[in-house]
């Protein structure tokens, strides 16, 4: 009598292919929807360039909600896409790729990977958390807080998540054997939203290198506005936002009950990591005296931003650095530098196609003539909008979607375009509905293992929270300063 054998899927075969199956969908949706623009009947209102153009756009967006293609094909294909179906030419289809914003991109990410790559971040970091002597975990939190602050202007949202998640791990070490007790589930739960996912988003909006939307944002008034911003002037216009941070604190310390609650070992193992980095060696003095170089610059702009930043990243590499190339080579972020460069290319056709002036008219209109308040339109959209924010979970589709479209609204509604599309952008960072709506939320609620019921009821108060402060604060600064809605 023969036996039957039974198949066995292993676990990750299975994951794989459903990963695979859900990319193949993707790639075919995304295609059906571009072709379906490009070779269907005409929309009302829109010319057949900017019909195509939308479809690419949707492409894009289609392409990375759903993983269907790598992040640098999904950025070098869009423009090649305008090129094929909505017969751009080359230069222009692909005049990202030699933008100043651009190259500003491609120095910070460099620095970034030294940052990560040398034993500098993690030595900033120890440091400055470790100002704080203590095992409370309101003074954890705070030290991990300055220490992100002192990080941030050198690193993008992504990489500061990448250089705290090992931390927070390490400081949820220290109470291992006690996950059961409800403080310690919330300690760990508040270390890891707080510190790993938040506090880079928070101060992503803050600094021009630190969140993809800037960059895209800058870059679209640019070539589009003819608006330049530079660093300097791009910290100062979102000056008071740094007033969300103690707000941040603040909030997490109460949702989780913190007040009080101690982390046995934390103040030790923080001087146990900082003496394992031993003294300060001299490629991260000399990376130390780049950025130096570099914030000068910046600060100054004495030469444009992205050549500031090329400058500085290049001096990183000079024979006597001690630096080597090939071990920074594997933190930079070259796909998400070439999807950079096709969103900023997207952005551009959108506009000269008479797209965005197409969309901007379509959500207005149902405002236009109630008469309300620049104010009351600018809340009624900014919520709007975070229903198809909460389905975009990259921060540069994110960028790619509402820059055009904020630009194109305030032509339309007739205000100023600086400080209207800055307020719509900076608010869609603040992004906490669902847990999936943003990169580095996502990392930090998946690492805490909690449900995802338990991080809309933490993020749904916050955004409205973040969202609420921007819209009310941030116009009254930019009046203040000259940029009156």
């Amino acid at each position: 009598m023969g036996t039957v054998a039974t198949k066995n899927t292993h676990p990750g075969v299975a994951a794989a292919s459903s990963t695979r199956t859900k990319q193949i969908a993707g790639l075919c949706a995304a295609f059906a929807i571009l072709f379906a623009l490009h070779f269907g009947p005409g929309i009302p209102g829109l010319n057949p360039e900017g019909q195509t153009v939308l479809g690419v756009f949707l492409w894009f967006i289609m392409c990375m909600v759903t993983g269907a293609l790598p992040k640098a094909v999904v950025g070098l294909a869009s423009p090649l896409l305008l090129v094929v179906f909505a017969h751009t030419k080359v230069p222009a289809a692909f005049k990202a790729f030699n933008t100043d914003i651009f190259f500003l991109a491609a120095g910070a990410f460099t620095i970034a990977a030294v940052m990560m790559g040398t034993p500098l971040g993690k030595r900033v970091t120890c440091t400055v958390a470790s100002t704080m002597r203590s095992n409370r975990v309101t003074r954890v939190l705070l030290g991990l807080m300055l220490a992100e602050v002192a990080t941030q202007p050198f690193l993008p949202v992504v990489n500061e998540s990448a250089l705290f998640l090992p931390m927070c791990k390490g400081i949820a070490s220290f109470t291992e054997g006690k996950e059961h007790l409800p403080e310690v589930h919330r300690i760990n739960t508040a270390v890891l939203y707080l510190i790993a996912g938040l506090v880079p988003l928070f101060i992503g909006p803050l600094m021009l290198t630190s969140a993809f939307p800037n960059l895209i944002l800058t870059a679209y008034l640019k070539t589009t506005q003819h608006i330049s911003i530079t660093w300097a002037q791009w910290f100062w216009l979102n000056l008071p936002l740094w007033g969300l941070l103690p707000i941040l604190y603040l909030y997490v310390i109460r949702y989780f009950k913190l007040k009080g609650l101690d982390i046995p070992g934390v103040e030790a193992g923080m001087a146990s990591m900082k003496k394992e980095l031993g003294t300060i060696t001299w490629p991260e003095i000399w990376t130390l005296i780049c950025l130096a170089i570099g914030m000068t610059f910046w600060i100054t702009g004495w030469i444009k931003p992205g050549m500031t930043a090329l400058l500085a990243a290049s001096l990183l590499f000079v024979p006597w650095s001690g630096i080597k190339f090939d071990d920074i080579n594997k933190y930079m972020l070259w796909d998400v530098l070439m999807l950079l460069g096709g969103a900023i290319s997207l952005g551009t056709a959108l506009y000269s196609a008479g797209t965005v002036t197409w969309l901007a008219h379509g959500v207005i209109s149902p405002f236009k003539d109630t008469g309300l308040p620049i104010l009351a339109v600018l809340f009624l959209l900014v919520f709007s909008f975070h229903i198809p924010r909460a389905g975009i979970v990259s921060a540069v589709a994110a960028g790619a979607a509402f820059v055009p479209l904020a630009v194109g609204l305030a032509k339309v509604l007739h205000v100023h375009v600086l400080p209207f599309s800055l307020i719509i952008i900076n608010c869609m960072q603040y992004a906490f509905f669902l847990p999936i709506s943003i990169t580095a939320f996502l990392i930090a609620w998946s690492a805490s293992g909690t449900s995802g019921w338990d991080a809309v009821k933490f993020g749904t108060p916050l955004t409205i929270i973040a969202n609420v402060y921007v819209l009310l604060v941030q116009p009254q600064w930019l009046k203040l300063i000259g940029y009156p809605l």
